[in-house]
């Protein structure tokens, strides 16, 4: 497996390549941490965004080649719909996004869906909150800091 990290401001992105596909993205804080000295056309293209996004830009992530066939199909379909319905500085619950899915009894299974993300902030899902509006539910390491610093950059909150 080949890694590639790059940073921008406090965020740091890894990407961890698995047969010419990202198989996951590592977001966290970029202390101590350092791009890549050789980066792909891919991760230069992601630098390029994650740059402007710090910035407090909008954002139009890159045509990245996720490896989106390792999930299950319900965890594709809730990202998908994430990542198309819910813009830069806009949230919703989790339960909101399972009734976008089509399943408006789902919402744990949202959650689930949420916490199997293996490419968080291309695949937004620190914009999904809990039922009343709270920041709960970050897998992320760097945890629900990590998430409230998202949701601040792009002026959900």
């Amino acid at each position: 497996m080949k890694r590639e990290t790059i940073t921008a401001g406090p965020l740091a992105l890894t990407l961890e390549w698995e047969d010419g596909e990202i198989g996951a993205l590592e977001l966290g804080w970029s202390k101590g941490l350092r791009t890549s000295a050789a980066l792909s056309d891919t991760a230069r293209s992601l630098k390029q965004a994650l740059e402007r996004y710090v910035r407090g830009e909008a954002v139009r992530w890159p045509e990245l080649p996720l490896a989106l066939g390792r999930v299950s199909p319900f965890t594709r379909q809730a990202l998908e719909v994430l990542t198309r319905e819910v813009p830069q500085g806009a949230t919703l619950t989790y339960g909101e996004l399972a009734a976008r899915c089509g399943r408006p009894k789902a919402a744990r299974a949202v959650g689930r869906a949420m916490a199997a993300n293996r490419w968080p902030l291309v695949l937004p899902c620190h914009r999904v909150l809990g039922a009343n509006g709270a920041l709960t539910g970050y897998s992320n390491p760097a945890g629900l800091d990590l998430k409230r610093f998202l949701l601040e950059l792009e002026g959900a909150l």
